[in-house]
């Protein structure tokens, strides 16, 4: 397992600057671009100074690692995800338990995502049908998507109690 900290920005000197290229460097003092051989394992994790995971790739190059710190690791719990809910700690990803406020955050951060989802769903279907061309197939989805958001707009996501979202169409 390998764990570089706290990736900054920096210009290299000599023939290593390249114009136009960010470089980042850890806090070990090793540049983020020479450190790629030194991640053997499947998973590249980037996590904040909190521990909080923000970014996983198998490609180490595909992590924008300014702000963070990178550590590899073999696998991912089951359910893993980047919504903030997961933290890196003594060489293991676990999930963090949400405080209440957190929670309740949370909960509306994930209805709004799911409202603007369905709003974006509704449209195409809702312009065919204002304009007389909507086909069956059509009509049938957009009220699925319109009683779908409906039924969303009603949870109350002003607890921290466990929220049944409504099954999308």
């Amino acid at each position: 397992m390998m764990q570089l900290n706290n990736f900054k920005q920096y210009e290299p000197t000599g023939e290593n600057y390249i114009e136009s290229v960010q470089f980042f460097i850890s806090d070990e003092g090793i540049d983020f671009y020479d450190s790629f051989e030194l991640f053997k394992l499947k998973y590249k994790i980037g996590f904040d100074k909190e521990g909080i995971v923000r970014t996983v790739s198998e490609d180490i190059s595909a992590i924008y690692p300014l702000g963070l710190s990178i550590a590899d690791v073999d696998s991912l719990p089951a359910g893993f995800s980047i919504d903030g809910r997961w933290i890196y700690k003594n060489g293991a990803i676990i999930q963090y338990e949400l405080t209440s406020e957190e929670q309740i955050f949370f909960n509306c951060r994930q209805k709004q995502s799911l409202l603007d989802e369905a709003t974006a769903a509704i449209a195409p279907l809702q312009d065919a049908f204002d304009l007389g061309i909507a086909t069956d197939e059509e009509r049938e989805r957009l009220m699925a998507w319109k009683k779908y958001r409906v039924l969303l707009n009603r949870v109350d996501v002003s607890s921290d109690n466990h929220v049944q979202w409504p099954q999308k169409p």
